[in-house]
């Protein structure tokens, strides 16, 4: 049997797909390749379309001959296995077909989970707030607290329906964090010494059976006719009694 016979893009009959794409508005297109080849297959036109999901490549071909030569039950068919379902249907609230290919080509890579989120997050349907039915995972608890920045499931939800989102380095947030505290103890500092009056003080402590225990120190006092309330201190309990006999 022979190979199908492929045209390239000198063939004359290049200028009929592009003709054909000016019709293709579906969603659906936007998960294969826009270069889309020709093939003679027992004297019979096809189209090929090729999946551009990472690693994938496969290609799906429509036979030009037949009465359903525009379907795109096939097109769907194999992107629901490379991208699922709730990504292909939420890809249908774009915009536009050019714009649900942009966003897969600038977000190639992600998770199905993550793509569906971005579509949505661009959705033009109206549907209101995105909720995302997937748990979040658990953030990691570590001794040094900013490094929380590079946790995957914290990364995940501060990104979660904001993908461009810019998320700081754990030494960036803590040299942010010590001048953000000097500048504020300099402040207060200021503020409570050249105050003529009474500071009311305040006390709180907490803990909990899987954490430590903390206690914080606010300072109150009026100002203008305005309550002003500041924490002035906030330190953890080396040791703890919870009056268990």
């Amino acid at each position: 049997m022979l190979p199908p016979l492929i045209f390239e893009g000198h063939s004359d009959e290049v200028p009929l797909i592009d003709k054909a794409k000016n019709s293709w508005s579906s969603h659906i297109y936007a998960f294969y390749n826009g270069d889309v080849s020709i093939e003679y297959r027992e004297n019979k036109l096809h189209h090929v379309f090729t999946c551009t999901a990472r690693g994938c490549g496969h290609k799906v071909s429509r036979n030009q001959t037949s009465k359903d030569r525009n379907s795109t039950k096939n097109l769907r068919k194999h992107a629901l296995k490379c991208w699922g379902e709730d990504t292909v249907n939420a890809a249908s609230d774009i915009g536009g077909l050019e714009q649900a290919r942009a966003l897969l080509k600038r977000h190639k890579g992600e998770r199905n989970q993550r793509l569906t989120d971005i579509f949505k997050s661009h959705s033009t349907a109206g549907h209101g707030a995105t909720l995302s039915h997937v748990p979040l995972t658990r953030a990691q608890t570590r001794l040094r607290p900013f490094r929380i920045a590079v946790d995957r499931g914290f990364r995940y939800l501060m990104k979660s329906g904001r993908p461009n989102l810019w998320t700081p380095s754990p030494s960036t947030i803590a040299r942010d964090v010590k001048v953000l505290y000097k500048k504020t103890r300099e402040h207060i500092s200021i503020r409570l010494r050249e105050r003529d009056g009474c500071v009311s003080l305040a006390t709180d402590a907490w803990t909990s059976p899987n954490h430590r225990a903390f206690v914080a120190v606010s300072g109150h006092w009026e100002e203008d006719g305005q309550r002003v309330n500041c924490l002035l201190d906030f330190v953890e309990v080396p040791k703890v009694h919870i009056f268990i006999h």
